[in-house]
């Protein structure tokens, strides 16, 4: 049950938000038992960022999965998240930043795991 929040300071049209969240599912499996049909991704654009006092340019993701996953798949998952961000939204590697929270507990649908 992965929930993947993005937020990025460029401007996505929904076509483009489409095809992001698009090409993050088919890159999903690259952690065990995660796929489209449990995944939920949030896209916030326009966020305004900054570093070292300057306006910048960049993505920051929260990725927050169900138990813990193997750190091979994860550091494999955000390399090619990386990949998909600047194909997608033409950001550089240095300006993609994320963070993977795997949680002990998760409800949905009104039962809690």
């Amino acid at each position: 049950m992965p929930y993947i929040n993005i937020r990025s300071s460029k401007p996505m049209n929904e076509p483009t938000k489409e095809k992001l969240q698009s090409k993050i599912v088919e890159i999903m499996p690259t952690i065990p038992g995660k796929d489209s049909s449990n995944t939920i991704i949030g896209i916030v654009d326009t966020f305004t960022m900054y570093h070292d006092l300057q306006s910048v340019e960049a993505v920051f993701i929260d990725i927050r999965l169900y138990k813990e996953s193997p750190e091979e798949s994860k550091k494999e998952f955000a390399l090619k998240l990386t990949d998909v961000i600047g194909e997608v939204l033409d950001i550089p590697p240095k300006c993609v930043h994320m963070n993977f929270f795997e949680q002990a507990n998760w409800a949905t649908n009104g039962d809690y795991f």
